[in-house]
């Protein structure tokens, strides 16, 4: 199970590697119903799978495009996966490229369907890349 998870995993991640525009439906897809999303812990609050989760997704998808996942780590035990990477990314205003090093927290259910998705990444470091407060940097997740 642990091994399927893991590539379940990947494979979710595989969606944001897209020069255009990743599909939320498809991203969408990878959640249990009920399952929860939280983009940045502790700021963003969790998002429930459904309308809320999708427009979460669809805030970060204006923010952003170009988006890489660039995977340094990844280990998975039971219903858990566990990544570290580095998330490339070009921001829609100005062009400018922005890198964040992210640990994230998966938990999947006996279908290999997320149950839960909780990213903690430096947020001083990715205000200063951007040029945010923390009011604007959580507007925007």
């Amino acid at each position: 199970m642990s091994q399927t998870n893991l590539d379940r995993v990947l494979a979710l991640l595989d969606l944001f590697h897209f020069s255009g525009r990743p599909d939320v439906d498809k991203i969408m897809g990878f959640f249990a119903p009920g399952g929860t999303y939280q983009p940045l812990v502790p700021i963003a609050p969790k998002q429930v799978a459904g309308p809320d989760m999708a427009a979460a997704l669809e805030r970060q998808l204006n923010t952003y495009h170009e988006c890489r996942c660039e995977i340094h780590a990844s280990a998975a035990m039971g219903p858990y996966v566990f990544t570290e990477r580095s998330d490339h990314v070009t921001l829609h205003d100005g062009d400018k490229k922005v890198t964040s090093r992210v640990c994230a927290v998966f938990e999947l259910d006996a279908d290999q369907r997320i149950v839960s998705w909780r990213e903690y990444w430096d947020t001083g470091d990715i205000m200063k890349q951007m040029g945010l407060t923390p009011e604007q940097l959580a507007e925007k997740f």
